[in-house]
């Protein structure tokens, strides 16, 4: 037999390192595909041991006395995860609205909001039903009336879900009660709930209906905007962030208040730990 040629023996070198390195491409796409869905499946649930900052951007309109005026608003809201023992979480979420508006009832400005702090302790333990519970507390900012109410206000925090599947089905919200304050720019007498469905794709992708229900209870009055938004895990580098884009109706709104459709759009960094 003649001694294979220097040439062939080379060819064939290069062919098993291109399928290697083609194998060994498409084991890393696959589990960057399974570490994103993984970290979307979190973010699904409000108290994922997870630490997460959403920048949420809303657009509201059809505000105020003749329904001249709108509304861009940005929350910032981390969602901080600390571990209390082997068997409980405390999940930290507090929040802060800054607001512009225009042409309301005359006034124009940006500002800041009632600042709010939900907090959960939750079992640690993972299961398929997720429930958590803590004390809740909101404040006025240094901004004025138009932002919104100037009392104090405490209470709890509640969520409950369950996750069959790539599926979370849950009730986030909260009871407030006044804690001191002025009343002429309303009160914090409110109850508030967030019905939630949200599904997770393998390769990332989070479609989400929801409202963002409240009833003031000495108003008597209740808003009922609904949320259907797509969001996208993305991989930079090690850093995961998440795009969402969506449109939002309000189902029904308080007088002078936002009605018809607004959109929003969230941006969230993710810190695993």
């Amino acid at each position: 037999m003649f001694p294979k040629s220097p040439r062939s023996a080379l060819l064939r070198t290069a062919a098993t390192l291109a399928v290697m390195a083609t194998a060994a491409t498409a084991s890393a796409q696959d589990a960057g595909a399974s570490d994103a869905n993984a970290i979307a499946s979190k973010l699904a649930n409000p108290v994922a041991k997870l630490i997460s900052v959403p920048f949420q951007f809303n657009y509201d309109r059809n505000i105020g006395r003749d329904d001249a005026g709108h509304m861009v608003s940005l929350k910032f809201q981390p969602v901080i995860p600390l571990t209390v023992d082997n068997d409980w979480n405390w999940i930290v979420r507090p929040i802060v609205p800054v607001e512009g508006l225009r042409d309301v009832n005359g006034f124009s400005g940006t500002g800041v909001g009632p600042i709010a702090v939900e907090t959960f302790f939750s079992p640690a333990s993972a299961t398929t039903t997720i429930w958590g519970l803590g004390p809740y507390l909101s404040f006025p900012s240094a901004s004025g009336a138009e932002y919104g109410s100037r009392q104090w206000g405490a209470g709890l925090s509640f969520v409950g879900m369950v996750r069959p599947g790539a599926w979370t089905i849950g009730l986030l919200g909260y009871q407030s009660w006044s804690a001191g304050g002025p009343a002429a720019a309303g009160t914090t007498n409110t109850t508030y709930w967030q019905p939630f469905v949200s599904y997770v794709t393998p390769d990332a992708w989070t479609f989400t209906v929801d409202t963002e229900s409240s009833f003031n209870w000495d108003a008597h009055r209740s808003s009922n905007p609904m949320n259907v938004t797509v969001a996208k895990l993305v991989m930079f580098d090690k850093l995961p962030v998440s795009f969402a884009l969506g449109a939002r109706y309000y189902l029904t709104s308080t007088p002078d208040g936002p009605s018809g459709w607004g959109a929003r759009a969230v941006v969230t960094f993710v810190f695993p730990k």
